[in-house]
């Protein structure tokens, strides 16, 4: 029985090990500092560009990231770092932090969207998950057919 519960063990261990392998780990930041707080802010805007992570994000949010961002920053250069700050500016950080992250995971495109759904024939309602980039990439797709269809028309329609 011991046997048997550590192949069990190995087992999962190594699943584990393989699952964790496949995905890349991304190096942890500590914002303590100008320096390592620049970092931050280089990649996050690396993200907020065409064709990356934060693509969807709206002028408006895009804005109040930029304000945030610009905020914090000049708030660790004045101090020089966190633990410089009083009590007072420190909560004030981590509300700009806050917000930042909050806009940022509602705009980011892997974040899945889940709908109920009843297939054709059927009243069970099967989950349907999508990506967010999957669902701006069908929108756009669905909206350049749309509009093929309707130039296509109005040239068939000026030949008659």
């Amino acid at each position: 029985m011991i046997r048997l519960i550590s192949l069990f063990a190995a087992g999962l261990l190594m699943a584990a090990t393989t699952a964790m392998a496949k995905k890349p780990v991304e190096q942890i930041i500590v914002v303590d500092t100008p320096e390592n707080f620049a970092i931050l802010v280089d990649k996050i805007r690396a993200e907020m560009a065409p064709g990356k992570r934060f693509e969807f994000l709206s002028t408006n949010n895009r804005k109040i990231v930029d304000q945030s961002l610009d905020l914090i920053a000049s708030m660790l250069a004045d101090d020089g770092s966190v633990d410089a700050m009083d009590k007072n500016e420190k909560v004030r950080v981590t509300n700009e932090l806050e917000k930042v992250n909050g806009l940022l995971a509602q705009n980011a495109d892997d974040r899945l969207v889940c709908s109920y759904e009843n297939p054709i024939g059927s009243h069970i309602p099967v989950k349907k998950c999508y990506t967010a980039r999957q669902l701006e990439n069908n929108r756009r797709e669905g909206r350049r057919q749309l509009d093929q269809v309707n130039r296509n028309s109005r040239t068939n329609g000026r030949s008659n």
